[in-house]
């Protein structure tokens, strides 16, 4: 599914160039992806979900830094919603569960959430911002910190889930890599649950 080749896209420099790219060569991937990620929502009984696929229609400049999927209950978008984040960056690839500016105001069952974040591997990682590639290690007191900044500021943003930087050696193996994103979107489909109720 995945490779490091995915990543040359972000090479050329140029507007029409960059999401030329995009659209043949990462696109077609998000849409086979897309509907397997979904599946496995479906089977730990999470509604239905759309597959929103980056248009990047806003941009006529400046080539897009990044590009993703994401998976929402809603039809008509998913900023405003829970809901999970498939993309790359340049030099990254990432996976959220995320909530958004846009989806407040949000009351999630704070404790249940930590609950099941906290028991999730060591390696997962948080982010208060979807525009930066920051991600910071998953613990308590990171964890406790992003629910208060999410609750009190107006901009915060709270993304739970792990990125892969191009030169981990987990791209070594695209096949065994694209089950482990699987096996990711699992482990973090009960937050997800919890964060759309």
């Amino acid at each position: 599914m995945f490779d490091r080749q995915d990543f040359a896209v972000f090479d050329d420099p140029t507007l029409a160039g960059r999401l030329g790219r995009i659209r043949q060569e990462l696109d077609p991937k998000f849409e086979q992806a897309g509907p397997v990620l979904a599946a496995l929502c479906r089977q730990a009984g999470l509604p239905p979900q759309t597959v929103h696929i980056a248009k990047h229609a806003r941009r006529h400049k400046n080539p897009p830094v990044d590009t993703w999927l994401a998976l929402s209950a809603n039809a008509r978008g998913y900023k405003m919603t829970p809901h999970l984040e498939l993309g790359f960056w340049d030099d990254r690839l990432f996976l959220w569960v995320a909530l958004l500016q846009e989806s407040k105001p949000q009351t999630p069952d704070w404790a249940a959430v930590t609950q099941n974040a906290l028991a999730l591997p060591a390696d997962f990682e948080l982010s208060g911002d979807h525009t930066k590639k920051t991600a910071v290690p998953l613990t308590a007191a990171a964890l406790a910190a992003q629910i208060k900044r999410f609750e009190t500021v107006k901009s915060g943003e709270w993304l739970l889930g792990k990125t892969y930087l191009r030169e981990d050696p987990a791209w070594d193996d695209p096949e065994a890599f694209w089950q482990a994103l699987q096996q990711r979107v699992q482990a973090l489909l009960p937050v997800y649950q919890l964060l759309s109720r």
